[in-house]
């Protein structure tokens, strides 16, 4: 259904404000800085377990998806494009990799307190790189849902379940967005694309890469998700990009030309099995818990402390994302960019654009949206039971995300209406979407394989690696994603290797080491028996917790870029 947009009202925004984000029409590149949403139809998918008897047919919702395209400094035509977004599930990226040390404005990561009163100039700005486009995923950020009968609390509650919210859609609707976008811009059509995620955005990036690459079996019923709309998108980009492939199914290998770099940032990869190792990890004496309970005097003991990020961050006092800082020391900076986002001359300086510009920003143009179910946003979902500890540290994220809420600050507000008390023009955590990924979803009640924590997500990982060059960092001193867990956990997929082998060291001169290296089996599945060996560049930041643009910006886009550099892909 395609909803009428009444264009903005003048608003009033500074002359220095203008002229900062716009350059004169002669001066300015056929690329620019843009923001926005993408308006997302009801789509049909469905899950199935090899038969029709088990097939369970979805229909998603309509929404709009917010995204931030950030031109590169030079030669944006001629320049690859970026695809960045955080995970949770649930989690926005305008709050994270977008705030933080990745675009033109930045939080300050020199102020403890979350990054100060503003943003601020960010001098290792991705932008030397390439093209950047962050995306906020379905009901995250500045995203949003549309519902007819909106005031209906039970229609809302039933919105976050599996039609909406599963790893499968969720990644995409993430590629939808892009072959959109990337239709939108012709300039950019078949420029080399790099997929970007932090955390749970591994997966993310997994499913993404994985229905690129074999988007045909998304159709055709070979895989436990179909989805024929993407599938008619996907054909329609790659003949575009590979006309040689007209009427042909585009293999993977040639796809990579264009979809062949991945760069992930402290991420869930196969998570059952990152999970058991690092709890193995940390119960051997010389582990980082032991060296952090005699740091503080409380002696860890696994038995005492059987849940070990609680320890961590309830009796260590640290937190588990950066165990060398304060508890709340990250969420504070997601919660302080949530807080200036609401102010219009933030939002329009970082992401290069006149915000009073977006017609669905306001008011007036989402009398049928929705974010939440419950107007008050105070959560009514079950808690007791055996949760994992991400889960429970995710339902406690929620909590500061949760009076913020409330009362939403800054000038949005004044300038694009007030809202419906089940509507928010940001979210950088949307706790009901998180656990519509968790539980309540009839997909896993039923069965299928969707949460994200299962093997099924790593062994389609290695299936993407075998033709997509990727990049893992390795941050010393985050535990919610314990990056030395990964090569022993991908070890686990024997179905897949024979052996992987993380190597500390590189050449003399290189200042981060690290790279893990996989050696497929030769009588593996057919379309990866004869791959031979991959490496992934594996590089440490001894002083990073989870969000390592944050804490080593400078480091990390000086190791992208020669890394990129080695592929003739960018270089500064």
């Amino acid at each position: 259904m395609n909803r009428m947009l009444r264009p903005p009202p003048i608003v009033v925004i500074s002359t220095l404000l203008l002229a900062l984000l716009h350059s004169s029409a002669a001066e300015a590149p056929a690329l620019q800085n843009e923001a926005g949403f993408i308006a997302m139809e009801p789509v049909v998918h469905s899950l199935h377990m090899g038969s029709p008897a088990t097939r369970l047919e979805l229909i998603s919702s309509e929404a709009r998806i917010w995204y931030s395209f950030h031109a590169a400094d030079r030669d944006p035509e001629a320049r690859p494009l970026f695809v960045l977004f955080n995970g949770g599930p649930g989690a926005a990226s305008s709050s994270g990799l977008m705030s933080m040390y990745t675009s033109r404005y930045t939080l300050d990561n020199r102020i403890e307190s979350g990054g100060g009163e503003q943003y601020v100039p960010n001098p290792f700005s991705w932008t030397r790189l390439g093209n950047l486009l962050y995306v906020d995923p379905r009901q995250t950020g500045f995203s949003y849902g549309i519902l007819d009968h909106v005031e209906d609390r039970d229609l809302r509650f039933r919105e976050f379940n599996a039609q909406n919210f599963s790893t499968f859609f969720d990644g995409a609707e993430v590629v939808r967005l892009l072959l959109r976008f990337l239709a939108r811009h012709p300039e950019l059509r078949d420029n080399p694309v790099v997929i970007v995620g932090e955390s749970y955005g591994g997966v993310r990036a997994t499913v993404m890469l994985h229905l690129l690459l074999n988007y045909a079996s998304y159709g055709d019923g070979t895989e436990m998700y179909q989805d024929p709309a993407l599938v008619s998108e996907i054909r329609a980009h790659l003949e575009a990009v590979f006309p040689e492939y007209q009427g042909r199914i585009v293999p993977p290998e040639v796809i990579a030309r264009q979809f062949g770099n991945q760069i992930l940032i402290q991420p869930a990869l196969t998570m059952d099995y990152q999970g058991e190792i690092s709890r193995q990890l940390w119960s051997q004496p010389d582990s980082v818990l032991y060296q952090l309970g005699r740091e503080v005097g409380v002696p860890y003991d696994p038995q005492r402390f059987p849940s070990p990020l609680r320890f961590v961050e309830e009796t260590a006092g640290r937190d588990p994302y950066a165990y060398t800082k304060p508890t709340g020391w990250l969420t504070s900076f997601f919660a302080n960019a949530g807080r200036l986002l609401h102010f219009i001359p933030q939002l329009s300086l970082v992401t290069g654009t006149d915000a009073t510009r977006i017609p669905e920003l306001y008011a007036a143009n989402r009398l049928v949206a929705y974010r939440v179910a419950n107007p008050d946003y105070e959560t009514d979902w079950p808690v007791a039971g055996d949760h994992s500890v991400d889960e429970l540290l995710f339902l406690r994220m929620g909590r500061m995300e949760e009076w913020l809420a409330l009362v939403e600050p800054g000038d949005v507000g004044s300038v694009f209406g007030l809202l419906q008390p089940w509507d928010r023009y940001f979210l950088g955590l949307n706790e009901e979407a998180g656990w519509a990924f968790h539980f309540y979803n009839v997909a896993q009640v039923r069965g299928y394989e969707v949460h994200y924590r299962l093997p099924r997500f790593g062994r389609m990982f290695l299936g993407n690696v075998a033709y997509v060059r990727t990049f893992v960092t390795n941050a010393a001193y985050d535990l919610v994603l314990y990056a030395e867990a990964i090569p022993p956990a991908l070890a686990r997929h024997t179905e897949i290797l024979t052996s992987v082998r993380h190597e500390r060291d590189l050449p003399a001169g290189t200042a981060r080491p690290g790279r893990i290296i996989l050696e497929y089996r030769p009588d593996g599945t057919a379309n990866l028996a004869t791959i031979g060996a991959r490496t992934i560049r594996f590089p440490i930041y001894a002083r990073s917790g989870h969000s390592v643009s944050l804490l080593q910006p400078a480091e990390l886009l000086h190791d992208v870029a020669a890394w990129l550099a080695e592929a003739g892909q960018a270089a500064e």
